[in-house]
């Protein structure tokens, strides 16, 4: 595996120096690592040990870094790279946008207290979002609205191999005590309080010497002026040095007995801390942020409010004074790091995450409607489950079309949609900002219009596959040109499914009544006195108003039943939808407890259940025909307008009707032929109870 890590520089610094040791230890554990920043020490640290490093500008914040998309995605695809780990907010914006273009995996770890600011909102695009303290974990959550089951805790930890653990310092009271505060210069950082913290100490405790290590960020140097102001400010020009960034942070910490962070904002984490645990320093710190996960106060170390000089003041002098419970603190300390903040669980940790990321795949499947569309989505969700069979599939679906899919084993989870409302540029953004809440992987657009391809790209799906149709299918970045070449249905949606990487066909499909679905379906019929040889017949009678052209002659439907009833001991259920139960007016003289009217009566929920009873059901080029054939019951399929060849669902208990015209397919609702509905009214009626026979009497 090979992980491109992005962050801004590599100076001297917490995050840099995590960059390092990850590098290190992936490469002990077979792993491979590039880096890309703009440049720092630390680089010639990654190339003693092999890892290539590219310099770029990633640090500028600008809307000009995002010329450098281009550039990373080159490297992306040179490197061969299989996940992008972005540590900062610009190279964030340039690693997600590189990898959209790539379809590569996008992780973040959210190193800071980030303000809630557009520029911020990147951080919680990763697939998984690493937090280095609880503290950010329930920002991200709660400011930034980052679902929790993405947000992954990973505590920052130390190579302990770097630090040598030692006791010498409370073993003999030394000449002065050295108290050393690391970190970049800045407000936050606290270390002008520190100064005037040092001020008060001194008047009850005049025995130490202070370190204060660290730099601005390039090409800053006001803060560093107003610490020399204040130093002289007070008189500490006696007391107090003013290191640079230092690379030998264990070696500088080694030799002091206290260190101290002063931090004025919530501290993300605070590695300086466990770097002063590894060593064996008392730490006094302030109480906020990430710090709490590290000390625990009394045990580990002293903490104080933030901002109070005379309580940091106070707590400088406990440590200092009471040294046997200071020794107390920096043994707890030393174990808690090395059960919990040791590099190797953090490494553990983040190779479980990259593994996860790469095995298991957030896949959406968009198929809005109509309900037989929907029920030969089925087939496609299942080739999907196989081809990933650790993946997490979702699908976005009208929500009134729903309820016919909702027990579907194959789904995890299902985006319900309004999709009338999606013309609305507004709805439309905000069903987009709920699929980019989920952060999928790959799209699968088996509805393939502008709308559906719209919310696929901006709702940040990294590999967007569907049937490429005119200038919003650039839109997908894995199309498939060939829309207009017919074939079977699942055949059809199956070219799709190949750009996805699904190379096994198979297209049977299958629903599942529930339980109480199927207890109503058994009450109706109870009813009908059915006897161990009477035969349950469905007639569908209807279509969509749009296509009345699909309708079979009601009095077909009437002369067929008598046929039935002259040869079976029968039962005939009308099915359909409301609207429809005109259809049913020449079924008025029967016997209503032969033919049952249930038009208008079942829920979608309800149909598998139904057809799950019957044993042979006549229908047009409907919904209802794929929910006969999902049942896996016998059919006679009567198609007028529409291509059999195209349209009718995968079954191995179907007589196909069509008369080859030479007007069809027309695809017109609306019959302009001077014989009207001749393609259905040369169907006869002998020839479906032909069928019927054959499949009744086996």
């Amino acid at each position: 595996m090979k992980i491109l890590q992005l962050l801004p520089a590599l100076e001297i610094g917490g995050v840099e120096r995590g960059v390092v040791d990850m590098a290190r230890s992936l490469k002990e554990e077979g792993h491979e690592t590039v880096v890309v920043s703009s440049g720092g020490t630390l680089v010639a640290e990654l190339q003693r040990m092999g890892v290539p490093h590219y310099g770029l500008p990633v640090h500028q914040k600008s809307i000009v870094s995002l010329l450098l998309v281009d550039q990373l995605v080159k490297i992306i695809e040179r490197e061969r790279i299989d996940i992008v780990h972005a540590r900062s907010r610009v190279p964030a914006w340039i690693g997600w946008l590189a990898s959209r273009k790539t379809g590569i995996p996008f992780i973040t770890t959210c190193h800071g207290h980030y303000s809630v600011h557009p520029m911020s909102f990147v951080m919680g695009y990763g697939k998984r979002v690493i937090v280095i303290s609880n503290a950010i974990g329930r920002r991200m959550i709660d400011e930034f609205r980052v679902p929790q089951d993405r947000i992954r805790l990973i505590p920052r930890g130390v190579d302990l191999s770097q630090f040598v653990f030692s006791l010498k310092r409370f073993e003999e009271k030394p000449k002065r005590f050295r108290i050393i505060h690391v970190g970049r210069f800045s407000p936050n950082k606290g270390q002008v309080e520190f100064l005037k913290a040092l001020h008060l100490l001194r008047s009850r405790f005049p025995n130490f010497e202070a370190l204060i290590v660290g730099a601005e960020n390039r090409g800053r140097t006001r803060y560093t002026k107003l610490i020399h102001q204040t130093i002289k400010q007070f008189g500490l020009d006696t007391c107090v040095k003013v290191l640079g960034p230092s690379r030998d942070i264990p070696g500088l910490l080694a030799e002091s007995d206290l260190l101290v962070l002063s931090s004025t904002l919530p501290e993300p984490f605070g590695r300086v801390i466990i770097e002063a645990g590894a060593v064996g320093i008392p730490v006094a710190a302030t109480w906020l942020g990430g710090v709490p996960d590290i000390i625990d106060h009394g045990r580990h170390g002293y903490l104080f409010p933030p901002k109070n000089v005379p309580a940091m003041a106070e707590a400088m002098h406990a440590m200092l004074t009471d040294r046997p419970w200071a020794k107390e603190c920096a043994i707890a300390l030393r174990k808690k790091i090395e059960e919990k903040f040791n590099v190797e669980q953090m490494v553990k940790k983040t190779l479980e995450v990259y593994l996860e990321v790469r095995k298991k795949k957030k896949i959406l499947v968009i198929k809005l409607g109509a309900m037989g569309d929907l029920v030969l989505v089925v087939p496609s969700l299942r080739m999907l489950k196989n081809r990933y069979p650790d993946s997490s599939i979702s699908i976005l679906v009208d929500k009134k079309l729903a309820p016919i899919i909702s027990n579907c084993p194959y789904l995890d989870d299902l985006i319900l949609v309004d999709r009338k409302k999606l013309g609305n540029p507004l709805y439309l953004l905000k069903t987009a900002r709920r699929i980019r809440q989920e952060n999928f992987d790959m799209s699968v657009d088996l509805h393939n219009n502008k709308y559906t391809h719209l919310l696929a790209y901006l709702g940040g799906v990294v590999q967007r596959c569907g049937f490429a149709r005119g200038f919003w299918g650039r839109l997908l970045n894995r199309p498939d040109k060939t829309f207009g070449l017919a074939d079977t249905p699942v055949r059809h949606q199956f070219r799709v499914l190949a750009k996805a990487g699904v190379q096994d066909f198979e297209d049977e499909l299958e629903l599942w009544p529930k339980k109480e679905r199927i207890e109503k379906a058994e009450q109706t019929l109870l009813a009908l006195d059915l006897k161990a040889d009477t035969r349950v017949i469905g007639f569908v009678m209807g279509s969509s108003p749009k296509w009345p052209t699909k309708r079979w002659d009601p009095q077909f439907f009437k002369k067929l039943a008598e046929k039935i009833f002259d040869h079976y001991d029968a039962r005939i259920l009308l099915l359909g939808s409301p609207g429809e139960e005109g259809l049913a007016d020449v079924f008025r003289d029967f016997d209503p407890d032969r033919v049952v009217n249930l038009i208008g009566k079942t829920t979608l929920e309800d149909l598998p259940a139904f057809f799950q009873k019957l044993h042979f059901v006549v229908s047009g080029d409907t919904a209802l025909l794929h929910v006969a054939a999902a049942m896996h019951v016998p059919t006679a399929a009567i198609f007028g307008p529409t291509d059999p060849k195209r349209h009718v669902p995968p079954s191995r208990k179907i007589a196909i009707f069509t008369k080859n015209l030479s007007c069809q397919p027309c695809y017109q609702g609306r019959c302009k032929e001077k014989e009207m509905m001749g393609c259905l009214n040369h169907v006869t009626v002998d020839e479906v109870f032909d069928a019927a026979r054959r499949f009744l009497d086996l």
